[in-house]
């Protein structure tokens, strides 16, 4: 979509990362809590959905989060679920991040600070966001290729958006129009009621909402500007935490990715780093972890990525992530997401 730079101005941008980068989870935390509090219906128990050592506030990767929303869905019977899901964001739900948005100087502001970390909180879309004189326009396009789940994504994401906006000023956004990249649902009227709008249009080549500039010109309900430094520097190290290259277990994962099937020993990464494998150790301990949890990391995203990406079988995978055996595979992958190979594979294409 060309858009005229002298009557739109971006001013504010986000673009995924690749897949096997760790993001936050305050989606997964959502879904989580309306099945706790009664808000949704459930064919089984929340519990269920929670089979691994998930227990709020953890980190996962683009494939782990769009294996958890198909089987979400599934298990859901409610329409329009992510519509109900995303209203229940609030800007507490970002912790720190939260924090900064609302403590910003301006309401422009807090929207560019969100935009610039949306990274702790994951969306599967690139985003962008053009201001004119009048209209401001939102453009999400689905990078990741989510298919079956996307209009779950698109309910959710605008929900959420529209949720934080109104908690930031105290007043609904006031939408124009909304676009959809996908076919028109049975319960379309939903969209009308939840966002307030009588221009709903979909199948769409792109998500785009369109609202008021004016909503930039609004005062912010609670604003401390003296503290709101002090957050963005927690962001800032938050953020690189997540996603720094330059993190010894980061550079670590890194050149495990590199050499998939012929993975290197610990002694071939003591040599690299110019140390000795006990100083190395030391060195991964202070940051949390080891290199065998690291090797499992690795291996168990590349594991997901052949399971929903190729049709190679349980053994093949196995022999190409050095496994002896395709036993010794499945056993360890059930320890590390809690469901087998199989069972992952034909939840997470959405296989019936």
């Amino acid at each position: 979509m060309a858009l005229d730079s002298d009557v739109w101005k971006l001013i504010a941008q986000y673009q995924p990362n690749d897949s096997r980068h760790q993001l936050g989870t305050m989606d997964i935390d959502l879904c989580k809590r309306c099945m706790e509090d009664g808000s949704i219906d459930l064919r089984l128990d929340a519990s269920a959905l929670f089979p691994s050592k998930y227990t709020g506030h953890d980190k996962m990767t683009y494939a782990d989060k769009l294996f958890f929303f198909r089987r979400f869905i599934e298990v859901v019977p409610t329409t329009g679920v992510g519509l109900l899901v995303g209203s229940k964001a609030t800007l507490s739900d970002f912790g720190i991040l939260g924090y900064a948005i609302i403590n910003s100087r301006s309401t422009e502001e807090a929207v560019i600070t969100g935009f610039k970390y949306l990274n702790l909180n994951g969306p599967i879309f690139t985003v962008k966001l053009f201001k004119s004189k009048n209209v401001t326009m939102l453009v999400a396009e689905n990078v990741l290729q989510v298919d079956d789940i996307l209009p779950f994504c698109c309910e959710y994401f605008l929900s959420a958006l529209c949720s934080l906006c109104d908690e930031l000023s105290g007043e609904p956004l006031d939408i124009k129009c909304l676009s959809f990249p996908y076919s028109k649902p049975l319960y379309a009227s939903k969209y009308m009621a939840s966002f307030n709008c009588g221009d709903v249009r979909f199948d769409q080549p792109k998500l785009i909402m369109q609202f008021c500039t004016s909503f930039f010109s609004r005062s912010l309900k609670q604003s401390y500007v003296s503290v709101v430094d002090n957050y963005l520097y927690q962001c800032d190290r938050i953020l690189q935490s997540l996603q720094s290259p330059y993190t010894l277990p980061n550079q670590i994962k890194s050149m495990l990715y590199q050499h998939v099937g012929y993975f290197p020993s610990f002694e071939y990464f003591a040599t690299q780093f110019g140390c000795s494998t006990r100083t190395l150790r030391r060195q991964l301990v202070q940051c949390g972890t080891d290199y065998q949890s690291l090797l499992s990391e690795v291996r168990g995203d590349i594991a997901k990525e052949y399971l929903l990406g190729t049709n190679l079988t349980i053994e093949e995978i196995a022999l190409r992530l050095g496994y002896c055996d395709g036993s010794s595979f499945r056993r360890k992958f059930k320890r590390l997401s809690g469901y087998t190979p199989r069972a992952y594979r034909y939840v997470g294409k959405g296989l019936r």
